[in-house]
């Protein structure tokens, strides 16, 4: 028993140690860490059971240690800066863009052939390639075209809405079936009819995409600091039916276009095709994955957005009411009227101000040693910089009394005085 007692003694001690010498790093470097690590999780044990979130803890961390431009911190074994000087986050979205140009998330590419074409997730080069090719899609002339087809679904938004005055009603699946119908319209081509047929067959795959267990909150969550996962499993991250669908869509409309060149709508798949027929390293390969990224990260997160200023507005009616008069003292519903809506604007910032992104990560992607108040932070190549976007975004010394619905901050007299990166509802740089 001696033997056996020893032997586990000396096992626990050489694990302990091993999991331990990863937590040194920043120490080594001189970069402050909070007290709190644990051998194997780091500065992650409550989320290592579920008891917060990761973006939670990073939160709590950024509001802890106050005094300090950037801490060190070890997401289990890994180690990672998060910033809190708004000049360091500058440095690292755009002085020192080159260094930092990789978001930190990773997938499987066999797995994950479609979404590691995305924009968010393509790295280097061919993120470079992708900008370059796709940068016009974000542009004003645009989305101006495809305001008509915006035009048509706010119509059946509002026939919808007057059917069921007198029902209670689920405000956001009716949101979700709003954004789903005006991605149907603008990217696929599509008319899907969901306020007519709730089971419409587009509408219904997004919502595969949030019901699938493997998409949850949870498993991205997961995938996300373990991307082995993914392999081990055997799967990727998307539903295999829902991918299928959205490939036999794109390859049939391009298809049923290039038969009646007659009959093309200026819309984003439109865009895709033309690429593609301009471009040789262009593929339809590559019109399926940009298509799916509007279909991905367009519906559900423009839904929870409109879903969060709905709510906002819904207790405070003093400012429903103001918006309200502002919408109603427009001439016509066009894409110059919406665009001069300044309360509404602001009222929409505001609502993005409070439910914000938890964190932002990029990806250190040569050595570089970051500055702020007479202090270095050494970042590796391949470590991860976070930019806790929710803390910063309700910290009270950058926005006072942050609880606080006031869309008046974002006046202009009052914005300009704020640091550009105080503010970064879609990321900046």
């Amino acid at each position: 028993w001696d033997w056996i007692l020893l032997a586990v003694t000396g096992l626990v001690t050489i694990t302990f140690w091993y999991l331990r010498r990863y937590h040194n790093h920043w120490k080594s470097v001189g970069v402050y860490t909070p007290p709190g690590v644990l051998p194997g999780v780091g500065h992650f044990k409550e989320a290592a059971i579920f008891k917060k979130s990761a973006g939670w803890l990073i939160c709590e961390m950024y509001h802890q240690n106050k005094s300090h431009p950037a801490i060190g911190i070890y997401i289990f074994r890994k180690p990672a800066l998060v910033l809190r000087d708004l000049d360091l986050i500058k440095d690292v979205l755009i002085r020192e863009f080159s260094s930092f140009h990789d978001n930190s998330y990773k997938l499987d590419e066999k797995l994950n052939t479609y979404l590691n074409k995305n924009l968010f997730n393509e790295k280097g080069q061919s993120w470079k390639t992708s900008r370059q090719r796709l940068g016009p899609v974000f542009s004003s002339s645009r989305i101006k075209s495809t305001f008509p087809l915006v035009q048509r679904v706010c119509k059946e938004f509002n026939e919808y809405m007057e059917k069921h005055l007198d029902e209670d009603i689920n405000i956001h699946q009716v949101l979700s079936m709003f954004t789903s119908e005006i991605i149907a319209k603008c990217v696929f081509g599509l008319d899907d009819n969901v306020f007519n047929d709730p089971n419409a067959e587009f509408y219904q795959q997004g919502q595969k995409l949030w019901a699938d267990s493997f998409y949850s909150p949870v498993m991205m969550y997961v995938t996300y600091f373990f991307p082995i996962v993914n392999k081990l499993l055997g799967r990727g991250l998307l539903p295999k039916d829902v991918l299928e669908f959205l490939a036999s869509t794109v390859k049939q409309t391009a298809e049923y276009r290039k038969k009646n060149p007659d009959k093309v709508p200026d819309d984003y798949i439109q865009y895709f095709l033309n690429i593609e027929n301009q471009d040789a390293g262009f593929t339809i390969e590559d019109v399926i994955a940009h298509s799916l990224t509007f279909f991905t990260d367009g519906s559900e997160s423009s839904s929870v957005a409109a879903h969060f200023v709905i709510y906002e507005l819904t207790v405070n009616p003093d400012i429903q009411e103001a918006v309200r008069q502002e919408v109603l003292a427009m001439d016509s519903f066009s894409f110059e009227s919406i665009s001069s809506l300044p309360l509404l604007d602001r009222v929409i910032q505001e609502s993005m101000r409070k439910y914000g992104l938890f964190f932002m990560s990029r990806e250190c992607t040569k050595d570089y040693v970051l500055k702020a108040d007479g202090r270095s932070f050494p970042v590796r190549k391949g470590q991860e910089v976070i930019i806790p976007v929710y803390a910063i975004q309700r910290d009270p010394e950058i926005y006072p009394d942050p609880e606080k619905f006031d869309p008046d901050r974002f006046l202009p007299e009052n914005a300009k005085n704020r640091h550009p990166m105080a503010f970064m509802p879609f990321g900046a740089g």
